[in-house]
């Protein structure tokens, strides 16, 4: 129940009026993790992950991701970059933070930082939420944004290419 109200509270506060259109990937990754185990049981890690995505514009792509984790008892800290690529070598980078008491699931969010799409400007900056699952070395996740009308269209032009 607590995942279901984390993920509407995020969903509705990065809602801004103009934004009427819903983007959806999901997508897995496999990642590898490096750590610290110190004597006080927390946890310091870097790990990268490299997975494929799909989009509900009929887009699909891999990713790359970097980052870190500090788990302190039972809290764990997430914060990592993205570089997804489209089917038609278009780059998007995010940067995406998460707070949880599981390494293994959670909810977060990122931000769009860069872009090279079409009317970029209308996606960077914007804030989006993605809830995930970890099955060994693999995690599936789903993100959500809101995007306004005429980025829906830059986003279905980008998936009916190739």
């Amino acid at each position: 129940m607590q995942f279901i109200i984390i993920l509407i509270t995020m969903l509705i506060s990065s809602l801004k009026a103009e934004d009427e259109k819903e983007y959806i990937i999901t997508g897995s990754d496999d990642t590898v993790i490096k750590s610290f185990q110190l004597e006080n049981k927390s946890k310091f890690s870097s790990f990268t992950s490299n997975g494929s995505w799909t989009d509900n514009y009929g887009n699909y792509g891999f990713t790359s991701c970097m980052g870190i984790m500090n788990k302190k008892f039972k809290k764990v800290e997430l914060y990592f970059m993205c570089e997804s690529e489209d089917k038609n070598g278009y780059k998007i980078w995010t940067i995406s933070k998460r707070q949880s008491e599981s390494e293994t699931s959670g909810v977060g969010s990122f931000e769009i930082v860069d872009a090279t799409i079409p009317k970029k400007e209308l996606y960077i900056g914007k804030k989006c939420t993605y809830a995930v699952k970890y099955l060994k070395e693999t995690n599936f996740y789903k993100s959500k944004c809101k995007i306004s009308e005429e980025l829906s269209r830059v986003f279905e032009e980008m998936g009916a290419r190739k």
